[in-house]
């Protein structure tokens, strides 16, 4: 292939107009490269030719791919082939060709570096690196610094060093070098230094950097560059983004370990510090500064200073420089930075969910990496590490916010406002918005909720300052204020709610009215007053103050759930039904708007909006919770029912809902707490049909309602009708060889129970034993499912004894034999359970089926159950290792038997064997029977010690094992 047919198969794989064309294409262009050894030499030429710049960087994409598939290919990859590669990449690194191009060569380059496991080009190419930075050029330092982002650091830092070394020349160079230089530093930083480690002594290579004397005289010598202006912003940003990480490693991570050593960043902390507090401080006064003027790069820098300085902190040197520019960082940085951006003002409408998101992050985690979330973390710093910080932000933001309400008031500013007087022609006061600063304010002061709310003082403060300002506040501030009220309540719900306490109660109300402010479309307040009753509502001591208001919350919430996807509306509705004791009218109403509220998201999924299926899900989740509170259940059951049977209608057709497993989820929670079937359940066993169809065959959650149908529904099982329709459901599973054994298993085990619980006619029995034989002799993997298959004749002893018997007798062959034999699959517990109790019912009626066989058979199932017991009493936490290989199936079986509900797992095996046993001697001579079997003789002397007395703590038996024929 030449380089103009691999320019065909380019234009034509990256700008071919049909997509199947270009797929095609694409493929050809992949299968090419993978059979032409000089596919990646010709790709790279046209890289770097220069008439046609889309073609050499889709030339250059290509070559990732390339790379990537001569790895993965089946043919071996010739280390001189790699190696060639890796030559070839190089040289492309150090030519004149833009940096995307580069980027792509680097990400090919990245594919070899981390496939060669045998180092055969690590060391050349950081020899390389080495030899590059020396020659003090341009072009040869940056295809150093491509390749070192190839490279991990290990025991070899020398190239590494180069690197360091330099940013001490790059001044004089572009600025796409000089940042992809501090990139290079940073992404290493990162690396090496983000970490869990929460303490203790740094590894060599975090020691490297810690300890490097020259990279931190590197950082530092670029702090003095550092301006908010110029096109080095995205340089600076690594530069100080670097610093970050090692300042917090110090001081968060290794604090104690690097005290003791030397280390050089410790004696310039207080430098950097002052310095970037004297940029920002700068930044901000300037009269052209506006917080929504700031462009990205502006943004990063500012952000990577913040979190500097909020880490920096915490270091005992820089304590006398917080608390010195404490007043200026609040007034010129802290204010500026935490008041809300247009994006955020706009977002209180347009993207209510993510306006709450970023204020719950900004008041628990701060993991929003951003400015507003760097000054949360700045303002924990001080009101953490600086003394008198707490006082000082709690009285000047409470001032402010004063000044604001009584300045939006068109009220003479009184003079007992004190502090703050003295800042009414400072920018923060004369230039900014009053509502903005007034918001800011009130976030401020919820942001220090934790050091202040055990401060009886403080609540003081607080009262009297919404008792001063509640008219304005609750009645006539604008939305966004109204948002940070919200949150303002609930985080000082503890410090400003009282029983029996009139502004208590107006702040309940308000919250109420903000939740119901979702009818006009001011979702983000809605949201924000949810948040402050789930507050109110997780507060022990506020409960008795919620009592009289649950009712009005309730419906409010329910109401305002018509119009929200919020996901926390959902929980807190979650959190009043399992907390209150709800009245059976405002039960009744609230379940109608749950109910109403699927109704109206099902309708919008029908419609082709799938993504509302998640509200559906929450609102279900809701549902399916009330089962379980004692509350609801049984007092309500029939309003709750009566309820949500409106939505089983869907049942009729589920293949149009997403939420039929809920349905069944939620039917056997309400059977489980009751214990009975109630009409509404017994008619939806005739739809559940459809479902089994929809799941392909899989019982998925019916397995368990099918469970209480048969253990609770006497009644409904009474029917003939319901027999045949639930045993033609569980026929079309087991007899279904696309399901996997296990999931058989769950349909044959019901099987069992309904055999075990009901009697059951000629005909039923017939048909149901018939058709296990038929399944029995086609092809059966597991122990467990033959085990279950013979199951069903021994279920049939135990209620259905004459007529199961009478059809094995009609049977040719040894069915009999069959079924006996099958104790060497049974499982502990439910398998020999079952074995058991259905053989000990066979033999009281019918003494004469005794004979040696069954009597070994007995003795082997009773010898695997003891010694199961037995190690499951010394080790909990290893159940049954030995009976349960890790195979799917068979995992997939144990957790089925773990939620079964059936009677025969109630009784004790060896008692039941006992007493049988003893009953059987009356009629038969065992001794005699077993007279040519020593080691039966005493495994059933030895048996017959494990009683109910013992049955916890069974005494240690020497069983012998019977040595096989």
């Amino acid at each position: 292939m030449n380089q103009q047919e691999y320019t065909n198969m380019i234009v034509m794989a990256f700008q071919g107009k049909e997509t199947e064309q270009r797929k095609k294409a694409e493929e050809l262009l992949i299968q090419t490269c993978q059979n032409d050894v000089r596919s990646i030499d010709i790709l790279c030429e046209l890289s770097t030719q220069q008439n046609d710049q889309l073609l050499a960087e889709q030339a250059a994409i290509t070559i990732i791919t390339a790379v990537k598939k001569f790895i993965g290919n089946t043919k071996p990859y010739a280390v001189e082939m790699r190696l060639h590669h890796v030559d070839l990449f190089v040289q492309m690194l150090s030519k004149q060709i833009s940096d995307k191009i580069k980027s792509s060569i680097q990400q090919a380059l990245q594919q070899l570096v981390c496939n060669d496991k045998q180092n055969h080009f690590k060391n050349r190419l950081k020899q390389h690196i080495i030899q590059s930075i020396d020659t003090r050029l341009e072009n040869m330092i940056v295809s150093a610094l491509f390749i070192a982002e190839t490279l991990q650091l290990d025991n070899q830092f020398e190239w590494f060093q180069q690197v360091i070394k330099a940013g001490k020349i790059i001044d004089g160079f572009s600025q796409s070098t000089k940042v992809l230089w501090a990139k290079v530093i940073f992404n290493q930083l990162d690396r090496h230094l983000t970490t869990h480690q929460m303490s203790g002594v740094p590894e060599p290579i975090q020691q490297y950097f810690l300890y490097n004397e020259e990279l931190c005289q590197v950082l530092i010598l670029k702090t003095q560059q550092l301006t908010f202006a110029a096109e080095d912003l995205e340089y600076c940003h690594f530069v100080v983004a670097s610093q970050r990480l090692i300042y917090g490693s110090i001081l968060k991570l290794y604090k104690g370990a690097i005290v003791a050593k030397k280390c050089p960043y410790l004696g310039i902390i207080c430098i950097l510090c002052d310095a970037y507090i004297q940029s920002l401080l700068a930044f901000t006064i300037s009269p052209t500064f506006s917080l929504d003027n700031i462009n990205q790069n502006q943004s990063n820098l500012i952000n990577e200073i913040i979190k500097f300085l909020a880490i920096s902190c915490i270091s005992n040197s820089v304590y006398n420089i917080f608390a010195e520019y404490r007043m200026p960082i609040f007034i010129d940085i802290i204010i500026p930075f935490f008041s809300s951006t247009q994006k955020e003002v706009n977002d209180l409408i347009d993207d209510p969910n993510e306006f709450v998101q970023l204020t719950q992050d900004i008041l628990d985690e701060q993991k929003s990496d951003i400015i507003k979330s760097s000054i949360a973390q700045l303002i924990k710093a001080y009101c953490q590490h600086i003394d008198g910080s707490v006082s000082f932000f709690t009285s000047f933001s409470t001032l402010t916010a004063s000044y604001c309400i009584q300045k939006l008031q068109n009220t003479e500013i009184k003079e007992q406002l004190g502090l703050i007087m003295e800042f009414r022609e400072h920018y923060f006061l004369k230039s900014m918005n009053v509502n903005l600063l007034l918001e800011t304010s009130l976030l401020i002061l919820s942001i220090q909720s934790n050091y202040l709310t055990s401060r009886i003082e403080v609540g003081l403060i607080f009262k009297s300052f919404i008792n001063q300002y509640a008219d304005y506040l609750l009645n006539y501030s604008i939305p966004l204020v109204k948002a940070r009220l919200c949150t303002y309540i609930g985080q000082f719900c503890k410090a400003i709610l009282h029983e029996k306490d009139e502004l208590s109660y107006s702040l309940l109300n308000f919250l109420v009215n903000q939740i119901k402010s979702a009818k006009n479309d001011q979702y983000a307040n809605c949201y924000c007053a949810i948040e402050a009753i789930k507050n109110i509502i997780d507060e022990p001591s506020l409960e008795k103050l919620l009592e009289p208001y649950i009712a009005q919350i309730l419906l409010a919430l329910c109401e305002s759930l018509l119009q929200s996807d919020f996901e926390d509306h959902f929980e807190t509705i979650k959190q009043i039904y399992k907390t209150f004791q709800i009245e059976q009218s405002v039960l009744d109403q609230s379940l109608g708007l749950i109910v109403l509220k699927i109704q109206q998201e099902q309708q919008l999924v029908e419609q082709g909006q799938s993504e509302r299926q998640i509200c559906i899900n929450q609102t279900w989740n809701i549902l399916k919770s009330l089962p379980e509170i004692e509350n609801i259940i049984p007092i309500h059951f029939n309003l709750l029912e009566k309820k949500v049977a409106v939505l089983y209608q869907y049942m009729i057709n589920p293949n149009i809902i997403d939420f039929d497993e809920d349905i069944v989820y939620f039917i056997s929670q309400l059977i489980s707490k009751t214990k009975f079937i109630s009409d509404y359940q017994a008619e939806m066993l005739f739809q559940c049909n459809k479902v089994i169809e929809k799941q392909r065959f899989t019982l998925g959650q019916l397995f368990e309602l099918f469970n209480y149908y048969i253990y609770y529904g006497k009644t409904l099982f009474s029917n003939i009708k319901a027999q045949e329709f639930l045993i033609q459901i569980l026929e079309a599973v087991f007899n279904n060889p696309q399901r996997g054994e296990a999931s058989q298993g769950e349909a044959i085990l019901l099987l069992h129970l309904l055999i075990q619980e009901y009697r059951l006619s000629k005909e039923v029995l017939t048909y149901i034993y018939t058709k296990i034989l038929l399944r029995s002799q086609l092809e059966v993997k597991n122990d467990f499912l033959r085990a279950r298959l013979m199951g069903i004749y021994i279920s049939g002893f135990i209620q259905n004894g004459a007529l199961t018997l009478a059809w094995i007798e009609q049977q040719q062959g040894f069915i009999y034999d069959h079924i006996m034999d099958s104790s060497k699959h049974c499982l502990p517990d439910y398998d020999i359970q079952l074995y058991i109790s259905g053989f000990c019912q066979l033999l009281l009626r019918n003494p004469q089926h005794l004979n040696l066989k069954l009597l070994q058979n007995f003795v082997l199932v009773l010898k695997k159950q003891y010694h199961y017991d037995l190690k499951k009493s010394k080790d909990d936490n290893n159940d049954s290792e030995d009976m349960f290989s890790i195979d799917d199936e068979l995992e997939d079986a144990k957790i089925t038997m773990e939620t079964f509900l059936c009677n025969i797992t109630k009784h004790n095996s060896f008692d039941l064997f006992h007493i049988t046993y003893q009953q059987l001697r009356k009629t038969i001579n065992i001794p005699e029977l077993i007279s040519n079997d020593p080691i039966l003789k005493k495994d059933l002397d030895e048996l017959l010690k494990i009683n109910k007395f013992n049955q916890d703590s069974r005494i240690i038996l020497k069983l012998k094992k019977r040595k096989q024929p």
